[in-house]
């Protein structure tokens, strides 16, 4: 289990098997395909993830931070395979305030063709990009990704503790650009949210014990939230079968919140499944813009993961 859990699989060994999966070789030409006609998009995705890993065993948590930023262009159609080999980020459920989802199968993307000759996704360069902690500006070097079987070619940028970067609650967070001929100049400013402190399952902790979730009855999820009116979502995953399932609830920033037994009953039979786990993140988020670019968004998590077990008939 990761230690820092986004829910994407690695760039390099996905962009490998979507290549396969999308069909044919670099240079291909295939059958009947013509050149695309779908709008071409130029998205800036930038985050900073604070990521708390409790193993339930009294053990001290692990910690990681993250900044990462990409400039990404592509072709409408291809919009399924960006978010799904690119953004790692937690997904922005469709749900109302204080409410859950049903419990579903996390589904791969859908198969979009790629024109013969081209690459699927291109990373552009956007030249020196500097993060401001509260005015400590600290250099975010890129990480140049080759060109994977026509799927993702290009640059990325990224930097963690060991360049400077961490989490300060409440601090503000700058991401500047230089520019070059393909990304305009640009800044986007950010406070960091809070942390989640304590978190608590039906009263008990994750640090001291791996909390139970028992199928049919409501679950009391307790945290440290101020109402702010950030985004806090809880996510609920497990293996059922060798396939990925989760459960998502979309709650209300005041410190608590109540999934309701007839969610739970949904959770996974214990005697089919097996790796559950609770994420919980708070979700801070403000757009940009910048030239050549159709947008921009600058999200800030602080997410907090850990195993939970499923008990009960339901």
């Amino acid at each position: 289990m990761c230690p820092l859990c986004f829910r994407r699989i690695p760039i390099l060994a996905s962009a490998v098997a979507v290549a396969a999966a999308l069909g044919g070789c670099p240079g291909e030409v295939l059958e009947g395909e013509a050149e695309s006609s779908s709008p071409v998009v130029s998205r800036g995705i930038v985050w900073a993830a604070s990521s708390r890993y409790i193993d339930g065993r009294g053990n001290a948590p692990f910690d990681r931070f993250l900044a990462t930023a990409m400039f990404a262009r592509y072709d409408q159609e291809q919009q399924d395979l960006f978010e799904e080999l690119l953004v790692w980020r937690v997904d922005e459920p469709d749900l109302g305030l204080d409410t859950c989802g049903p419990a579903a199968p996390v589904l791969a993307f859908k198969q979009q063709p790629v024109v013969p000759g081209q690459t699927a996704i291109s990373l552009l360069d956007a030249g020196t990009l500097t993060l401001s902690i509260d005015d400590r500006p600290i250099a975010v070097p890129t990480r140049t990704f080759p060109d994977l079987l026509k799927v993702v070619d290009g640059v990325m940028y990224s930097a963690d503790e060991s360049r400077g970067a961490r989490f300060v609650p409440g601090a503000t967070y700058s991401i500047r650009s230089a520019g070059t001929d393909l990304v305009g100049p640009f800044e986007v400013v950010l406070e960091a949210p809070d942390d989640l402190g304590d978190i608590k399952l039906d009263g008990l902790s994750p640090l001291e014990q791996i909390p139970v979730v028992r199928r049919g009855e409501d679950l009391e999820i307790a945290w440290e939230g101020s109402g702010w009116g950030d985004e806090v979502i809880a996510e609920f995953t497990w293996t059922s079968l060798g396939l990925p399932w989760s459960m998502v609830c979309r709650m209300r920033d005041n410190g608590l919140f109540i999934v309701p037994g007839e969610r739970t009953r949904s959770l996974q039979d214990p005697l089919r499944g097996g790796d559950e786990e609770l994420t919980i993140s708070r979700i801070r988020q403000v757009a940009f813009r910048g030239a050549g670019l159709s947008g921009g968004t600058f999200a800030f998590v602080v997410a907090a993961h850990f195993p939970v077990r499923f008990e009960g008939p339901g």
